[in-house]
């Protein structure tokens, strides 16, 4: 049968429809063996079983038509469109990688070395890691740069979560005692009090340390551009434009 834009159109719709009808049967059968849970529990897992399918539909579709696109364009001698995958931009993680960066920045000399927080032993840049004391996960902090400091890659590793617990303690003991050093008398003990505030009122003030992006990108600007040895991974300033206009 010779190819037009009806028939091209046509066997796509049908494909589109004998995905949409086994995987309504497959959801069918994930709601039969559900149904043994309890009224909570079952409820849960029939919406997120409802909505995996109408994601997987939803993105199925779009793929389909696009298919078909082309291959109405191929019939018609056009070149075929190349879409390409957007991928959803992380405002924290760019922030965060951001800051990580700065800090390593601010803690290296023009002779690409700098010291570890913990253990003080000079190293080189591509030895050093980007050493939180308190957890990216503590959100109220993740970004205060005094929570974030050169590292070196043994320090860094012996702070995760399932490393020995005396060699854990005796980093960020060691980690403290620098950070007293490095900035200011009681800097430890206060990072600790903001670590517990986490967006819950301590002795009625919550902390939250919030940095002005421009800020942030002009810092990294003025810092790279003075260390000689060094190149930015990426633009910074223009993936953020990019993704605020």
């Amino acid at each position: 049968m010779k190819k037009t834009r009806e028939t091209i159109t046509q066997k796509w719709e049908k494909k589109y429809k004998e995905l949409e009808w086994s995987e309504d049967i497959k959801l069918a059968d994930k709601k039969t063996k559900l149904r043994s849970l309890k009224e909570q529990e079952y409820e849960k897992e029939v919406f997120k079983a409802q909505k995996k399918h109408d994601t997987l539909l939803k993105r199925k579709k779009l793929e389909y038509d696009r298919k078909c696109k082309n291959e109405i364009r191929k019939l018609e001698w056009k070149e075929e469109r190349v879409y390409k995958k957007k991928k959803k931009f992380n405002e924290l993680q760019f922030l965060l990688d951001l800051q990580q960066e700065n800090s390593k920045l601010r803690d290296t000399n023009d002779d690409w070395y700098g010291y570890c927080i913990s253990c003080d032993r000079l190293c080189s840049w591509s030895e050093l890691a980007w050493g939180h004391r308190y957890s990216r996960s503590i959100r109220n902090i993740c970004l205060y740069p005094v929570n974030i400091n050169a590292q070196c890659h043994k320090c860094n590793r012996t702070t995760w979560p399932r490393w020995d617990t005396v060699a854990k303690e005796r980093t960020n003991h060691e980690y403290d005692i620098n950070l007293d050093i490095k900035y200011w008398k009681w800097t430890a003990e206060q990072l600790r009090m903001y670590k517990e505030s986490n967006f819950k009122k301590v002795d009625g003030v919550t902390y939250v340390f919030e940095p002005k992006v421009e800020d942030m990108l002009k810092e990294n600007e003025e810092r790279w551009s003075s260390k000689s040895f060094y190149k930015p991974k990426k633009n910074w300033r223009k993936v953020w434009e990019e993704n605020h206009t």
